[in-house]
């Protein structure tokens, strides 16, 4: 069953407290700030149902293959919201709105084995071997090829 939601671009405080109980767990705070998180170009994004944050991403201006990218970063999704579109929502919202800011980048991630699926559904490609990120765990490079127009539309 999919929520009603509002994607808004929001200020790297309102992302933190999620991104650390869901990426982080356990961690000091620090662990959840990343490096570029202040920096004027990078785009933090929220869903929001009445008020609270349910999901995050941050997009980190970023270069592929000598292009323009975006590194998608700290995506995370409340486990009570789970399953239930939020995710490819805030997903696709905030894609599409840094598309229509920077026509023609490229996005990308490193992504946990456990979500690949997760990003395949959503039109992301691997394009790496496995590899270890610690403490967090294995991860695999992803590239957005083909993201859906709206998240309804994804397959599977």
């Amino acid at each position: 069953m999919t929520v009603t939601i509002r994607v808004d671009r929001v200020g790297v405080e309102r992302v933190l407290p999620l991104r650390r109980s869901v990426l982080r767990p356990g961690l000091p705070e620090a662990a959840a700030c990343f490096a570029g998180d202040h920096l004027v170009s990078t785009r933090h994004y929220a869903a929001i149902q009445d008020r609270e944050v349910v999901g995050c991403l941050t997009l980190l201006e970023s270069s592929w293959e000598n292009g323009a990218a975006w590194q998608l970063r700290g995506m995370a999704t409340d486990p009570r919201f789970r399953a239930r579109g939020v995710g490819a929502t805030l997903l696709v919202k905030a894609v599409r709105d840094t598309e229509a800011a920077t026509p023609g980048a490229r996005f990308w991630c490193e992504s946990r084995e456990s979500a690949i699926g997760f990003y395949r559904k959503l039109g992301w490609a691997v394009v790496s071997d496995v590899f270890d990120r610690p403490p967090i765990g294995r991860h695999v490079r992803m590239l957005l090829e083909n993201l859906p127009a709206d998240p309804g539309d994804r397959a599977g």
